[in-house]
């Protein structure tokens, strides 16, 4: 008895010294909490094709990834663009612009100023990998999940803030952004490519994102001449109950920040 005591704890602690050696991901699957940050190049459909064009998205990300390969993620990218698929009559109504779109700055010329597209879209979403690469970490990947999704037009001065336009000037702005937001459904397939160092972890995909949107301004300040009476008419107050159907496709890529420790070489020279 005396001679089993202490194998059996000298077995109890071998295995407890091999339960906390780090797995090596080059060889078996692992766990592993990584961190993102993302560049996506996106293309506009359906309704937001209307008013934009392409646009630009940053994003940050935490995501998990089990040891069976399954991804949980949580994200959010903030979405930019300077080209407007509408010009500036479109954006602004009759009332305020010339017939070239131009608007009168307070100090009596023309005013200097940029129309581009802001927004930003949160999300939740849940994937699988399945393993393909140097190691059972890497590997082809789809994904799904659902968010929050809100773009708006937004006016820019970069060049002529002593000559700004009062009637689209701060708060004035709301009445013609024409802001919009809704739930939103994502899907996103690519590879990901995970390396036993923290440096080459990356991720390139094809992404889709749909959103089912209503105006979130009560009122549109913009002024248009009605065809059959001739007159200039506001458009009023939003309809509550109108939705749009706003799409964007595009890629991105990404680049991983994981969690796990660099295993260590298996031979040393002295």
């Amino acid at each position: 008895m005396r001679k089993v005591i202490p194998l059996l704890l000298l077995l109890g602690v071998s295995l407890q010294v091999a339960a906390q050696q780090p797995k090596d991901i080059m060889k078996e699957p692992i766990p592993v909490l990584m961190f993102q940050a993302s560049y996506g190049f996106q293309l506009p459909a359906l309704d937001t094709r209307k008013q934009y064009g392409f646009n630009h998205s940053l994003g940050g990300s935490i995501v998990y990834k089990t040891e069976s390969n399954w991804l949980m993620a949580a994200n959010g990218n903030f979405i930019f663009g300077n080209k407007m698929n509408q010009d500036r009559i479109a954006v602004f109504g009759e009332g305020i612009t010339t017939v070239d779109g131009e608007i009168t700055g307070g100090s009596g010329s023309y005013s200097l100023f940029l129309v581009t597209q802001r927004g930003f879209h949160l999300q939740a979403e849940v994937g699988k990998l399945f393993p393909f690469g140097p190691n059972p970490n890497c590997g082809f990947f789809v994904q799904a999940g659902l968010g929050y999704l809100r773009q708006r037009t937004h006016i820019d001065f970069p060049y002529d803030e002593q000559n700004t336009p009062y009637v689209v000037f701060k708060d004035y702005e709301y009445g013609y952004d024409r802001m919009r937001g809704g739930p939103a459904f994502h899907f996103e397939s690519g590879y990901l490519f995970l390396s036993d160092t923290r440096l080459l972890n990356v991720s390139v995909s094809f992404e889709v994102t749909y959103a089912r949107t209503r105006d979130l301004r009560d009122y549109d300040f913009r002024v248009f001449t009605n065809p059959e009476t001739g007159v200039m008419e506001p458009v009023g107050y939003t309809d509550p109950k109108k939705r749009y159907n706003d799409l964007y496709y595009g890629i991105r890529v990404t680049w991983n920040v994981p969690t796990y420790q660099r295993q260590p070489d298996e031979f040393y020279y002295n």
